[in-house]
């Protein structure tokens, strides 16, 4: 019986978990960009984002976000 209690606490921890990180990063970025990467920083993330657009790698629209649930860090949205 106490594993079946422990076992459904995990479970529910785990489910919440999921949730909330499922919740945090939604983004009011838009249709047509993809979360790349999170950094520490304003100027790395555009920086990073320069780097990767002039390597081809994604287009040259990407935008750098606060983060909602860490507003210190950044998250980088592209577009491919």
């Amino acid at each position: 019986m106490r594993r079946r209690i422990t076992a459904l606490g995990i479970t529910a921890v785990a489910a919440a978990a999921m949730v909330l990180g499922t919740a945090s990063t939604a983004s009011a970025t838009g249709p047509g960009f993809w979360l790349r990467s999170h950094h520490a920083s304003l100027a790395e993330c555009q920086a990073v984002g320069n780097a990767g657009a002039d390597n081809a790698l994604w287009s040259r629209v990407f935008i750098c976000n606060p983060f909602a649930g860490n507003p210190s860090v950044y998250e980088l949205w592209v577009r491919y």
